[in-house]
């Protein structure tokens, strides 16, 4: 196990050389000496940071608003008073149709 280990810190250790290279001059533009160990902690690096402004953007501006279960408080009061003022207006409804056929019902046994 601690021979194992020690294997695994050793290649992590190692460095890998990355050139680029113009094809056709054969001139070397750029050259990283890297070592697994520093790719992997800039990969999680920056895969932290991405994740910090993803949860930034949603926290902090109205993206939230598109996630279940995030709405906004003055939506939450807007759609309140919009369903009392259905109620309402069914209610008249109901009571403006039974007024309406109370008429019609006065005016139909009248004129028979």
């Amino acid at each position: 196990m601690e021979k194992k280990k020690k294997k695994l810190i050793h290649k992590l250790k190692n460095r890998y050389r990355i050139v680029l290279i113009n094809d056709t001059t054969f001139e070397e533009k750029i050259s990283f000496s890297l070592t697994p160990m520093n790719v992997f902690v800039g990969f999680s690096s920056f895969l932290v940071f991405f994740i910090c402004i993803i949860s930034w953007l949603i926290i902090f501006t109205p993206l939230r608003e598109y996630i279940p279960g995030y709405s906004d408080p003055d939506m939450k009061k807007d759609l309140a008073k919009t369903l009392y003022k259905i109620d309402s207006l069914e209610k008249a409804l109901m009571d403006k149709d039974a007024y309406y056929k109370n008429i019609l019902h006065i005016v139909t046994d009248n004129s028979k």
